[in-house]
């Protein structure tokens, strides 16, 4: 009988297996292919060239400068979004009629689409009618110099991720036991002493998973920068994917397509990799 309940329960997944086969494994494996071979704007291939077409793409100036701006933004949003984010929902941890008014404020900008937001920052940093500029008394072009547009790319970033990060986060406070709080109570244990040493630490698995998603999210951005700067000033706010939409999209490089997907694909592996060997690691310390 159990034999019988294995063979079912394989089918039962077998379709999604087949949908990850049909739209995930097959098109990387068509691009990695294609990486190795010159290909016509038809697509099909025209002489195999081995390594040329990557070592090409990191002899390109405006591929290693998209580069450095991706891990720029990545240094800074990581970190940011991952304060603000954890300091949010510390705040309304405990269940009561005022905290749950503060976390719906802060679960606001998924009622929103994100080409909407994107656009409304556009309007909120433009160099000549910032919103920003006039509340603050602030004399700053943020879309016209590469430092503020960055900034004004990881603001948008950081609005865009906000709410699905503190509601992982904040449900990961609510669900740790109340018995361990109340033994922390009966030992004496301030809040300060309850939340470093006995809160923060429980929800850890869920933090470094927070932290993956922004790193992942931060990797990949492409849309905020196609709508708030497209790149620009003079293509210095390119990022990576962004980069690939200029390249693959707009100049139909099919060379630099099939090369720029088989690193973001192997690199977003490697990311998996790092972090289920985190997660195993805690599981077993």
């Amino acid at each position: 009988m159990r034999a019988k309940n294995d063979k079912r329960g394989y089918l039962y997944v077998l379709p999604a297996v087949i949908l990850v086969a049909v739209f995930s494994y097959y098109p990387f494996l068509k691009a990695f292919i294609s990486s190795f071979f010159l290909k016509t704007q038809s697509g099909e291939f025209s002489a195999f060239v081995g390594l040329d077409n990557y070592k090409a793409l990191f002899s390109n100036g405006y591929f290693l400068e998209s580069v450095n701006t991706t891990f720029l933004i990545t240094a800074i949003f990581v970190p940011l979004n991952t304060f603000l984010t954890l300091l949010a929902a510390s705040f309304v941890r405990r269940e009561s009629r005022f905290n749950e008014i503060t976390g719906s404020l802060y679960i606001i900008p998924m009622a929103f689409s994100m080409s909407l937001l994107a656009l409304l920052f556009k309007q909120i940093f433009s160099p000549t009618n910032s919103i920003i500029n006039r509340i603050f008394g602030l004399d700053i072009v943020w879309l016209n110099d590469r430092i503020s547009a960055i900034f004004a790319i990881i603001i948008l970033c950081i609005f865009l991720d906000f709410a699905l990060d503190y509601i992982l986060l904040l449900s990961a406070f609510r669900k740790i036991e109340r018995n361990i709080i109340e033994a922390s109570l009966i030992d004496g244990a301030n809040e300060i002493q309850r939340y470093f040493l006995i809160e923060l630490p429980q929800i850890i698995p869920t933090l470094i998973m927070t932290i993956f998603i922004a790193v992942k999210d931060a990797l990949l951005i492409s849309a905020p920068i196609m709508l708030m700067t497209e790149g620009g000033p003079f293509r210095s706010t390119e990022s990576v994917m962004f980069y690939y939409y200029i390249e693959a999209f707009r100049g139909q490089n099919r060379a630099a397509e099939s090369t720029i997907s088989t690193i973001t694909v192997l690199f977003s592996a490697l990311l998996l990799i790092i972090y289920s060997a985190v997660q195993k690691r805690r599981r077993h310390a």
